[in-house]
């Protein structure tokens, strides 16, 4: 059996950190984002890492967003494995939200 999970932060510091990371024993669809700038403007990115390859890939960066905006990631599904994390990093010490499905 298959059960949504859904991961949210907001920050306001400039350091990489993990959203979510995929249990052990286990298979995650990514099916959406939300990267929302709540106050000034930041360029928030999110990264998948694949594990099994131990690489990086940006999957957002170099967006403006002043606040208010965002951004809603949607249009592809992205099959995370095993030990699987999404990461994401402010720009400034602006407030985003990042919420991962």
């Amino acid at each position: 059996m298959s059960r949504k999970v859904t991961a949210a932060i907001t920050r306001t510091v400039t350091d990489k950190i993990t959203l979510y990371t995929v249990p052990p024993r286990n298979r995650a669809e990514w099916e959406m984002m939300y990267v929302i700038s709540l106050t000034g403007t930041d360029s928030p990115s999110v990264y998948w890492y694949d594990k099994s390859e131990n690489v990086e890939y940006q999957v957002l960066g170099a967006k403006n967003l002043g606040a208010g905006d965002y951004v809603l990631l949607s249009t592809a599904v992205v099959v995370l494995e095993e030990d699987d994390e999404i990461r994401v990093k402010n720009s400034s010490t602006n407030t985003v939200t990042y919420i991962a499905t």
